[in-house]
């Protein structure tokens, strides 16, 4: 009897200790496991979201290009120029400039993109330096255009105050970039969304069909005006393309680049002699002819 009434006892409080057990489990760890287990459900449902919403929304570039039915250059790389500036003379003038992070256009032309007629492209690939390829090669419209122009950091890409004042001639940081009208309101021509789209596009280039990359090429380009601007249309007195005035230059500068030296060079200089050392097996005295390039 001794012995049943002990294992009464025993059983009755191993039932009591396993319904502490219980009790202290749901007051103290219960929660921590429903927790763990409803962060579970979220990320899951998070995931199932993303997956969805990768699926539904695709990007600019994957509307624009990939699913159209509707290549580009190898990228020439930045070149420092090192040359001693002499006093008083136009073209030694030095450079000691980084790379253009924000340009729309040098991430696949190069930072030195003229190169088609020997006579006039280092005069031009000067202006690259501190001139925006849009200022020359945009044509805006009546309706957008603005005729303001500023400075933006070569760096950051960020507009900043005019450097003309402060630095000596080629030696600015920073390069010249028009203005244009978009829905009534006034932006930089080299937008982010385009250069996000010029950019995407280098990422992709090489897994894109030729068709793909011909229409993307084309809406990059569609900015581009066939005819570009002129040397002339800056260099002259009476309504210059770039407001000289406006985007610092001071008067001395202004009256050097609107000469009538600089601009009866440009309209006036096409034909260069060249030394028969120059061109070997040719005639001597032979002239070799440069057609006026725009700038």
């Amino acid at each position: 009897m001794k012995n049943f009434l002990f294992k009464i006892y025993m059983l009755g409080f191993m039932a009591l200790v396993v319904f502490f057990m219980v009790i202290i489990w749901k007051v103290t760890f219960a929660h921590i496991l429903h927790e763990y287990h409803s962060r579970q459900e979220v990320q899951e449902i998070a995931k199932i979201k993303e997956e969805q919403a990768q699926k539904t929304e695709k990007s600019t570039f994957e509307k624009i290009i990939l699913e159209s039915e509707e290549r580009v250059k190898h990228y020439l790389g930045y070149r420092i120029l090192e040359e001693v500036r002499i006093k008083g003379h136009f073209h030694h003038i030095g450079f000691d400039i980084g790379p253009d992070q924000r340009s729309y256009c040098i991430k696949c032309h190069g930072d030195i993109p003229h190169d088609k007629i020997k006579e006039l492209r280092a005069f031009l690939n000067m202006h690259a330096f501190f001139v925006s390829c849009e200022a020359c090669h945009v044509r805006l419209d009546e309706s957008v255009s603005t005729g303001i122009f500023k400075w933006y950091d070569r760096t950051s890409g960020e507009i900043v105050a005019s450097p003309v004042t402060k630095s000596s001639p080629g030696s600015f940081r920073a390069k010249i970039i028009p203005f244009e009208k978009i829905n009534g309101s006034i932006q930089r021509i080299d937008s982010d969304e385009r250069i996000n789209f010029a950019l995407e596009f280098r990422q992709r280039e090489r897994s894109l069909t030729e068709a793909q990359k011909s229409r993307a090429k084309k809406l990059i380009h569609k900015i581009v005006s066939k005819q570009p601007y002129l040397c002339e249309d800056c260099h002259q007195k009476e309504n210059p393309l770039l407001p000289l005035e406006d985007i610092g230059y001071p008067k001395e500068r202004i009256d050097s680049i609107t000469s009538t030296e600089v601009v009866g060079m440009i309209k006036n200089y096409t034909k260069f002699y060249m030394p028969k050392m120059l061109h070997p097996g040719e005639e001597t005295g032979k002239e070799t002819a440069a057609p006026k390039e725009q700038s």
